[in-house]
């Protein structure tokens, strides 16, 4: 048996990283919402001619509803603009950006959900609509 501690020992030891703490990077920046999205998604270029949307997530965790700022960019974007709308259900996952901004001549720190992939659940929100809609002709 104390060999076996022994051996243990000699592991652990090779395994400690003596590297300097400043010298480390640190951190862990991602989030995950499940929700439905609370409007119809309006796609915008910038100058530059890049695809940008901004679209909000509405998320309810015991009874208590959050609603979430997301905002994705390129072929992203223009996934989620073309199948999502208000009230699709949909995975996000992405990290958290700031950037500062001036609101009424008081600078303030703007933050931003960046999806970096999602998916779309359920049914789409047009189909459902449709369905009623051929039904009904």
């Amino acid at each position: 048996m104390a060999r076996k501690q022994a051996i243990e020992a000699d592991v652990v030891d090779a395994d400690v990283d003596t590297t300097a703490a400043r010298s480390r990077s640190y951190g862990l920046n991602r989030f995950t919402l499940v929700g439905r999205m609370t409007a119809d998604p309006q796609m915008r270029f910038t100058q530059t001619g890049k695809a940008m949307l901004h679209f909000g997530v509405a998320t309810s965790v015991s009874g208590f509803v959050e609603f979430h700022d997301v905002v994705a960019w390129e072929r992203s974007a223009e996934i989620l603009a073309k199948y999502g709308g208000k009230g699709r259900e949909v995975l996000v996952e992405g990290r958290i950006s700031s950037r500062p901004r001036e609101v009424e001549g008081h600078r303030i720190k703007q933050v931003q959900l960046v999806v970096e992939s999602f998916q779309l659940l359920g049914s789409p929100v047009s189909s459902r609509n449709g369905s009623e809609d051929a039904a009904s002709a």
